[in-house]
């Protein structure tokens, strides 16, 4: 992993509005008009927030593993709602819908994951399969993608003490949604098996868009999820093989993320005119209990008439006063 020395030219403190400075920079928990900054194309700004998860967490963890020294530990607290807390990654090799069926129907190569999980009956860990059309990366537009999610998990009675094999398999339940190229939306959740998988699939989508199928569309993300909110429980996840392929989980993985799908607290930038007339916006999110570094912002796309830049916090609804903000002068933006 390669990193950046930035050289600090010098800080700006937080603090109450300093209207003659125009290196003035004040946050907004105790005043409500936001943070400014006079922007030379040489600050960045850094937002720090306290906000605890919510509802539930995922996190690298060294007290199970598989293989390797980490897993990925995945937790329901039982509280708030359904949403994804999940592992995500991506594939090192060219994959399509088309490999994921042809590896079901042969019974090879594998498609799984370990989990250890904990004493609970309840819906464990499933796994989510992002697919597009190949218009999608030229075009840069959100049409022509799909998801895949199956359930080989549903209803499982855990109490590991050890990890278990989960293989995809015909009889492994799925379903799936997503955008036909023209925009169309599908989503189908019923009683769908992965021993139909392009069947199901392509039907939905001719039925979407006349004559479209799935059948190319490459693999670009996997995720390995807890969705219920209840009951609480908890998984490692360890050791998947994406069509015979081993991915150890440790930090290193291609497009490793660990998190959840509740949205943290936005920082929008206030729509001001640039020295051009233009309106630019930016909205970064900084997730629960996370540091975020946001620049350096070009001037001449961010700063109002005056040389400034501002912007607004949307507050988080659970804590909105648990963000701090600074910014620094850098000595060398490149």
């Amino acid at each position: 992993m390669a990193y950046q020395i930035i050289p600090i030219a010098d800080a700006v403190k937080a603090g109450i509005q300093d209207s003659e400075s125009r290196g003035a920079v004040w946050d907004d928990t105790l005043y409500t008009q936001g943070l400014r900054f006079a922007n030379n194309g040489r600050v960045i700004l850094i937002a720090r927030s306290e906000i605890a998860p919510l509802q539930d967490t995922a996190v690298w963890s060294t007290t199970h593993e598989d293989v390797g020294e980490y897993s990925a530990l995945l937790t329901k607290t039982g509280t708030g709602a359904d949403i994804s807390t999940y592992l995500q990654f991506t594939p090192n090799e060219t994959l399509t819908l088309n490999d994921l069926a042809e590896a079901i129907d042969a019974v090879t190569p594998a498609w799984s994951f370990k989990h250890w999980s904990s004493a609970h009956t309840g819906n464990f860990a499933q796994i989510e399969f992002r697919f597009e059309h190949a218009s999608l990366t030229t075009l840069g537009v959100d049409h022509g993608w799909l998801e895949i999610t199956c359930f080989p998990l549903q209803g499982h009675t855990g109490g590991n003490v050890a990890f278990v094999l989960a293989a995809l398999a015909a009889a492994t339940n799925f379903g799936f949604g997503g955008h036909t190229p023209d925009g169309s939306a599908v989503f189908e959740y019923g009683a769908h098996t992965l021993t139909n998988l392009l069947d199901d699939v392509n039907t939905a989508w001719g039925l979407a868009e006349t004559g479209e199928v799935a059948t190319t569309y490459v693999l670009k993300r996997i995720r390995i999820e807890l969705w219920e909110t209840l009951p609480a429980r908890s998984t490692y996840i360890d050791s998947v093989v994406i069509d015979g392929v081993a991915y150890p989980v440790e930090p290193g993985m291609a497009g490793a993320k660990l998190g959840n799908d509740l949205t943290g607290t936005t920082l929008s930038f206030v729509d001001v005119r640039d020295r051009f007339g233009r309106f630019e916006t930016l909205a970064p999110v900084v997730e629960a209990e996370r540091s975020l570094i946001v620049g350096p912002l070009l001037p001449a796309l961010f700063n109002d008439s005056g040389g400034y830049v501002r912007f607004l916090p949307s507050a988080h609804p659970a804590a909105p006063t648990t963000l701090f903000y600074s910014a620094l002068r850098v000595g060398d933006p490149t």
